[in-house]
């Protein structure tokens, strides 16, 4: 799964990466995004929009959010299936986060980014709806697959990434599925660096004194 991210760049940085006019950005803070918090996220709506959304869909009557969609199940999920068909994303990341279980409850935090890549795009849906308050409020939640090579040995799901060459066939309604879904398929070719996050050890070192 995915649950924490990182994106450190001004929002001029991402008009001028993904060559955006339409800017609907607001309540955005650079560093690290949790789940519920807000995010610059891409959608296509006759051109490219660049748009604060906030991350994870509520499920009805609970407070729980969900922040991730299995792309195995996504097409037929009644929470998930007109985003997927209809309303397809990407969010803008410098990194991404992973623990892995080093078993006696121990887990080792993890930096995990795209090779020779500055800003990288992670594949997700949104959705559009009134929130608690009575406002109109855009939620994501990011797409994952099955790890590739480079993920395997930290946790067996990854999120999934679309190249800037194909970003507008990912974001266009009109796309054919099985594009979509070879766009899917091809997630397992992703170059990726893992890292152990040092700044974290160091923090769980201080605590033993």
């Amino acid at each position: 799964m995915c649950g924490r991210f990182m994106l450190d760049r001004d929002i001029e940085d991402l008009l001028d990466q993904y060559k955006i006019q339409n800017r609907q950005v607001t309540n955005y803070e650079k560093g690290d995004i949790y789940p519920s918090q807000n995010a610059p996220i891409v959608m296509y709506d006759n051109g490219r929009i660049l748009k604060t959304a906030k991350w994870g869909f509520t499920l009805s009557g609970k407070s729980k959010l969900v922040i991730n969609a299995r792309s195995e199940s996504i097409a037929e999920k009644p929470m998930f299936k007109n985003s997927f068909h209809n309303a397809r994303c990407v969010i803008p990341i410098d990194l991404f986060y992973e623990w892995k279980n080093e078993g006696n409850k121990n887990k080792l935090k993890h930096r995990i980014y795209l090779q020779g890549s500055s800003i990288t795009s992670l594949g997700g849906i949104f959705k559009s709806n009134v929130n608690d308050k009575g406002e109109m409020e855009v939620s994501f939640v990011i797409i994952t697959t099955e790890a590739n090579k480079y993920m395997n040995d930290i946790h067996s799901r990854m999120p999934l990434i679309i190249e800037d060459d194909i970003l507008d066939y990912w974001l266009n309604n009109n796309t054919p599925k099985n594009i979509i879904n070879e766009i899917i398929k091809t997630n397992v070719n992703h170059e990726l660096i893992v890292e152990r996050d040092n700044e974290d050890e160091a923090i769980q070192q201080l605590k033993l004194f």
